[in-house]
C-alpha cells in the first residue's frame, strides 16, 4: 500500500521514520521555517516574537526550528513567549492574545491550521492584538475572514507552494472552475497546489509503470521530475520520497486581484525560494523492496 501525504509536514515523517511506501508532496516544517525566518531576518521592525503552537509532533517541531533558526539568524530578537496548547480542543483564544498582548511581542509565529488558525487571529482580532503574523496555513478556512478583522493590511504572512495571486494562466484556470463549483456560499476556494502535483504525478506514474502495483508506482515517482501547472519543475527525492518545489511567501490585504472568502483581500508574493534552494539534508535510511 502507497501513502500519498500532502499535508502532514513533521521532518521525521522523510528522515527517521522514512519510508520506501511513503511520498511526501508538501514542503517539511523545517523548510518552511527556515524560508519564513530568512525572511524575517531582514525586517528589521521584528524585536519581539512570540511562539505558539498545537501541542502534538508537529507543533513540537515547529517550536524547536523556530528557536533554534530565530537565535541562529537574529540573535538580537527577543522570544517573549513561547507555548502550545492542546490540539483541536480550544474554543476561545482570548487568554493567550492576552499574553500575547503582555508579553509586549510585536511578532507571532505559528503553526497552527484549522480552527485553531482561525480562532487564533478572531480572539486577536477582538483583543485589537496588532502584531506581525508569520503562519504556514493563515489561508486555510476562516482564516482570510479572521484576518481581514483584525484590520492587518499585509502584516499576516503564510509559506506555500501556491497561492491565488501567481501569476499562472493553467492554474488560474483550474482555481476559478473550482471555485465556481465548489465555492458555495463562503467562496472556498482550491488550496493547495501540492494536491494536483500529487494527483498529477500519480497519474504520470501510473503510465510510465503501466501498472497499478504499488512497487512499481513507487519506482516510478522515487524519482521523477514533473513540470507542475505553474510551468515550474518539481522533483521528488528518491533518498526520502521528499518532493522539493518553489515556495511563496504571501501577506494578506488589499489591493489583489484574487480575494478569499468575499473579503476583498487577498495574497500578495513577498517572495520566493526556488526549488533548489528547499533542499535540506536527510537521515533516512529507506529499506527497498527487492
Amino acid at each position: 500500500m502507497l501513502y500519498f501525504n500532502y499535508a502532514a509536514v513533521d521532518p521525521a515523517l522523510t528522515n527517521e521514520k522514512c519510508s520506501f511506501w511513503h511520498l511526501r508532496w508538501d514542503a517539511n516544517s523545517d523548510i518552511k521555517m527556515a524560508a519564513l525566518t530568512n525572511f524575517m531576518k531582514g525586517r528589521p521592525d521584528i524585536k519581539k516574537v512570540y511562539i505558539i503552537g498545537q501541542d502534538y509532533s508537529f507543533g513540537h517541531a515547529v517550536r524547536k526550528a523556530a528557536n533554534e533558526m530565530i537565535k541562529a539568524k537574529r540573535p538580537d530578537i527577543q522570544i517573549v513567549g513561547d507555548e502550545l496548547h492542546p490540539l483541536l480542543k480550544i474554543t476561545d483564544f482570548a487568554p493567550y492574545v492576552a499574553k500575547i498582548k503582555a508579553s509586549g511581542a510585536d511578532s507571532v509565529i505559528t503553526g497552527n491550521w484549522g480552527n485553531d488558525m482561525a480562532l487564533l487571529l478572531k480572539a486577536a482580532a477582538d483583543a485589537g492584538l496588532k502584531v506581525g503574523w508569520y503562519t504556514y496555513y493563515a489561508g486555510g478556512a476562516g482564516a482570510p475572514t479572521a484576518i481581514k478583522q483584525t484590520g492587518l493590511d499585509h502584516q499576516v504572512f503564510q509559506i506555500s507552494e501556491w497561492h491565488t495571486n501567481v501569476p499562472a494562466p493553467e492554474m488560474e484556470a483550474f482555481a476559478d472552475a473550482f471555485l465556481k463549483k465548489h465555492g458555495g456560499a463562503s467562496q472556498q476556494g482550491w488550496w493547495y497546489l501540492r494536491m494536483k502535483n500529487q494527483m498529477d504525478m500519480f497519474a504520470a506514474a501510473l503510465d510510465k509503470a503501466k501498472s497499478a502495483d504499488p512497487k512499481k508506482v513507487a519506482a516510478a515517482l522515487s524519482d521523477m521530475k514533473f513540470r507542475n501547472a505553474l510551468g515550474a519543475e518539481v522533483f521528488m527525492r528518491p533518498a526520502d520520497h521528499s518532493l522539493f518545489q518553489d515556495m511563496y511567501i504571501s501577506s494578506f490585504g488589499s489591493g489583489t486581484k484574487h480575494d478569499e472568502e468575499k473579503t476583498g483581500w487577498g495574497w500578495k508574493t513577498v517572495g520566493v525560494i526556488k526549488a533548489q534552494d528547499t533542499v535540506v539534508p536527510t537521515t533516512c535510511k529507506m529499506v527497498r523492496p527487492s
